[in-house]
């Protein structure tokens, strides 16, 4: 339940103006999991064995504010906190902004999800690692295209919904989240001059769910040998059949502009699930395909998970996410906390038994 009457006393002692807010909510997920996180094939150079970890899977806080400005119009805010309960930890980072809107749609600032999360994938619980489509879909042999999380500085519009079909158009202007002061060194390259741009065209109605995200940044300072401009492409497609199945498909192109060349692949997702009853059984495989310049760099993923309903709000589950790395490949998976790329072709794996709580 949104604790409506908590979230107004703690507004108000915020500021005192916040109690003129329409509608302030405050509500939440609290994620965690009991999983062993395995590395292998790490080389002679290193040695590797299996942690036994209990680890946050993106906890998080919302305090969400809504006006009335009349005509249709409105003036919203969110600000989405994270915290890691294993630690005790707590932190900012999440989709944080401020909108107007209205019928004319919605324009916003801050920080926020853009391209990376748009793999139609959906679990009823689940562990970071389980989506690849944030993991290695959102890679070029390792490296992240988007971050594969929100985009900081970021200003976007998203249209009205126009029977099933939305565009957003967004930019940043300093995606990693390191803005230019102006002032540097004669002779260096402007750290201001990095930036973003993504255009995404979504489409749900009934049965189907289809999309195109388009991406392409500048880094702030320069592109190097090991960090590049970024362009990305992702097509989509889903269809949910009354029977409970869903089936999808994701494509995905991304490119590295590096000083010492461009770096490019493309890879295919394709999630599977099945409800029934309080229950809901997910399969999803990755194939990414040779990174241009290096050798023997594909890779393939894939997840197997299960989770069941408990109430409308606590869900369990178990799943397994296995990644395998050709001899020249570095890709990881989502939020593992621990990278493949200590050796080319290292594999990872996971199995994690998981509870998931929304307030």
């Amino acid at each position: 339940m949104q604790k409506k009457l908590l979230a107004l006393a703690i507004a108000g002692v915020i500021s005192g103006g916040a109690y003129a807010q329409s509608n302030v909510t405050i509500s939440g997920q609290v994620r965690m999991s009991v999983n062993q996180y395995k590395l292998s094939n790490v080389g002679a150079a290193f040695a590797a064995s299996a942690e036994n970890h209990v680890t946050d899977e993106s906890s998080r806080l919302f305090i969400r504010g809504k006006e009335d400005l009349g005509g249709g119009g409105y003036a919203s805010f969110q600000i989405e906190n994270r915290f890691s309960p294993d630690l005790g930890a707590f932190s900012a980072g999440g989709n944080t902004n401020l909108t107007l809107g209205g019928n004319w749609g919605s324009l916003a600032v801050g920080r926020q999800d853009l391209h990376y999360g748009t793999a139609l994938e959906s679990y009823l619980a689940f562990t970071n690692q389980n989506f690849l489509g944030n993991g290695p879909l959102s890679q070029v042999n390792g490296t992240v295209i988007a971050l594969a999380s929100r985009t900081a500085n970021s200003v976007w519009y998203d249209s009205p919904n126009m029977s099933g079909l939305t565009l957003r158009v967004a930019g940043s202007t300093a995606f990693a989240g390191a803005e230019g002061s102006g002032v540097r060194a004669a002779g260096a390259a402007d750290p201001g001059k990095g930036g973003a741009t993504n255009l995404a065209l979504n489409y749900a109605n009934g049965p189907i769910k289809a999309g195109y995200s388009y991406w392409n940044a500048t880094v702030e300072g320069g592109k190097t040998a090991a960090v590049g401009d970024q362009r990305g492409d992702t097509l989509q497609f889903g269809y949910s059949f009354p029977m409970g199945l869903k089936v999808g498909i994701a494509w995905n192109k991304s490119k590295l502009g590096l000083t010492t060349g461009d770096r490019s692949r493309t890879a295919w997702l394709l999630p599977i699930s099945y409800d029934f009853g309080a229950n809901r059984v997910n399969f999803t495989y990755l194939s990414a395909g040779d990174t241009t310049g290096v050798a023997s760099s594909d890779a393939k993923a894939f997840t197997l998970a299960f989770g069941h309903a408990l109430s409308k709000r606590t869900n369990v589950g178990i799943n397994y996410s296995k990644l395998t790395n050709e001899a020249g490949a570095t890709y990881n998976l989502f939020g593992g906390g621990t990278s493949t790329a200590a050796t080319p072709g290292a594999d990872v794996s996971q199995i994690a038994l998981t509870v998931y709580h929304s307030f």
